[in-house]
């Protein structure tokens, strides 16, 4: 009897391979098969320009950033009694703090030692510049002094 199932080993063997392959592959079934490429277009075949669509929107991170700044300046404003409309926008750019102090630690305050992502946003009054530090979403801003 055990030479029977010997002799029958390399058949049962080479049917589970061809099972085992077509199976990987995908066989007939059409979620297997590889994506064909789509025919080009009239457009693309006359040669006009593909133009992404709706590019006058600004993008959220574009939106964020304005809301952002406004509230910056409301900020400066009140700080300093001043009017909102007086601070000009010197420079704007995205940042990653390195702790939670946003880059202005306050003595006496301990901080998360993380990476805080957020924006650094000069304003200048009257030639004086002001810098406000933002996390990302402007829930917390500082305005920081001394350089900083």
């Amino acid at each position: 009897m055990r030479s029977k199932l010997w002799g029958l080993l390399p058949l049962l063997v080479l049917a589970a391979t061809i099972v085992l392959t077509v199976t990987a592959c995908g066989g007939n079934h059409p979620e297997g098969r590889a994506a064909l490429p789509s025919p080009p277009s009239p457009a693309a075949e006359r040669g006009a320009l593909a133009l992404p669509l709706n590019t006058s929107e600004p993008s959220a991170d574009e939106s964020a950033l304005e809301e952002i700044e406004a509230e910056a300046r409301k900020l400066l404003a009140d700080e300093l009694n001043e009017d909102e409309g007086d601070f000009k926008l010197n420079s704007s750019e995205k940042v990653g703090w390195s702790d939670a102090s946003l880059g202005c630690p306050q003595e006496g305050y301990f901080y998360a030692q993380v990476i805080t992502p957020g924006y650094k946003l000069v304003f200048n009054l009257e030639d004086m510049p002001y810098t406000v530090h933002t996390n990302t979403d402007g829930s917390l801003m500082v305005v920081c002094r001394d350089g900083q």
